[in-house]
């Protein structure tokens, strides 16, 4: 991220000893987590637990927040993203971020997806291919590509949510994370939503953070619960759901606590 890393074996991110602070008031607790290739681990937990905070700390964008202390490592492809050389805007470049609701532009369709590009100063023929790919890979390019300089604003909510799947894809991450992506759709749209990410995580390390225990269940290979900040459980979708080792997990998952 300060220069070309190598693609190392073993995880893509490795989380170690992650803690996060609000002054006095412990966010994330010691945290330790790795996420491997060709992956989607949902991020499950009640509200308030630390589950976008988390999510936030994998790409450096927690740093924006005022007033929050970040201690322990992420490390991507063996090295600490917090290192002080490294260079915050590459770590976003590397790994992608797709947000509650819809972030398109007042611009066309084009734009929004070369807008990452551009930053980077990409030439014309680069951009006409990344876009393609990337409104390909988002499961969009279907229904915009005859036009592509219709306004994204004009978009519906799920096809603006791919659009913005579509630019962060369109910079060529290795990672993606979407924090409650489907939480502002219908349950049409969260549909092909859903269907983007069972098909990007065939290629991607997907993390997504979601409310929806149904959700979790359709897409994701791996979940993790938080509660109140830590880490309590992780494993394989299916054990989670169906045998959980601990009773939060359980009276969450279903509904019924105590």
């Amino acid at each position: 991220m300060s220069g070309t890393l190598p693609d190392a074996g073993g995880p893509v991110i490795s989380v170690q000893h992650l803690s996060v602070k609000a002054r006095a008031r412990a966010i994330l607790d010691d945290i330790n987590l790795d996420f491997g290739r060709s992956s989607l681990t949902a991020v499950i937990g009640p509200s308030g637990c630390g589950k976008t905070t988390f999510v936030r700390t994998l790409n450096r964008m927690a740093e924006l927040t005022p007033g929050l202390t970040v201690e322990g490592s992420v490390l991507y492809l063996g090295q600490n993203i917090y290192d002080t050389q490294v260079n915050p805007v590459m770590v976003r470049r590397r790994i992608g971020m797709v947000f509650q609701r819809p972030t398109v532009f007042p611009t066309s369709v084009f734009e929004n997806a070369a807008f990452g590009l551009r930053l980077i100063h990409e030439d014309e023929d680069t951009i006409d291919k990344r876009v393609t790919e990337g409104l390909q890979q988002a499961g969009l390019w279907e229904e915009v590509k005859d036009d592509l300089d219709r306004a994204a604003l004009s978009l519906s909510g799920g096809q603006q949510q791919r659009l913005c799947i579509a630019r962060a894809l369109s910079v060529q991450p290795k990672v993606i994370l979407l924090d409650e992506p489907c939480s502002a759709l219908d349950p049409a749209a969260t549909q092909r939503v859903e269907a983007t990410m069972e098909f990007l995580k065939q290629n991607y390390v997907l993390i997504l953070v979601t409310h929806n225990v149904g959700q979790a269940a359709r897409v994701s290979d791996r979940i993790a619960v938080l509660s109140s900040g830590r880490l309590i459980e992780v494993g394989a979708t299916a054990d989670v759901l169906e045998r959980p080792q601990q009773a939060f997990t359980e009276q969450f998952i279903t509904g019924r606590f105590t």
